[in-house]
């Protein structure tokens, strides 16, 4: 799956998600840390991405419905510490078909994913 790391999680859930055989990019890759949301997740879309965010903005549905992008998935983890984020994260992809989040807006707690469509 092609995934787009947003600014907001560590650079090293990148090689997380390779060993995973994921095809990863982060926005620092493409020179949009401090960009708006909206070109965050067009830049995202346009490289056919789902983009991986900690920004609950995302989950206005409104502003970013579901059928404008390739997919956004949104995690709350429990704890905010970057070893806890990389472990949250690896444990959805790990147990997941990640193909079924994209055209999705999907929110991943520590003991649900609720997915909109």
């Amino acid at each position: 799956m092609k995934i787009k790391l947003d600014q907001n999680i560590s650079r090293h859930v990148r090689g997380v998600l390779e060993r995973l055989k994921h095809d990863v990019d982060t926005v620092f890759d493409e020179g949009l840390s401090g960009s708006p949301d909206v070109k965050v997740l067009s830049t995202a879309s346009s490289h056919q991405r789902i983009l991986f965010t900690l920004d609950k903005d995302f989950l206005d549905l409104k502003r970013y419905p579901p059928s404008s992008h390739t997919g956004v998935v949104v995690f709350r983890p429990p704890r905010q510490g970057a070893l806890a984020i990389i472990k949250f994260i690896t444990a959805f992809v790990e147990s997941a078909d990640l193909r079924k989040y994209r055209h999705r807006t999907t929110v991943v707690e520590r003991t649900r994913v609720r997915v909109f469509k």
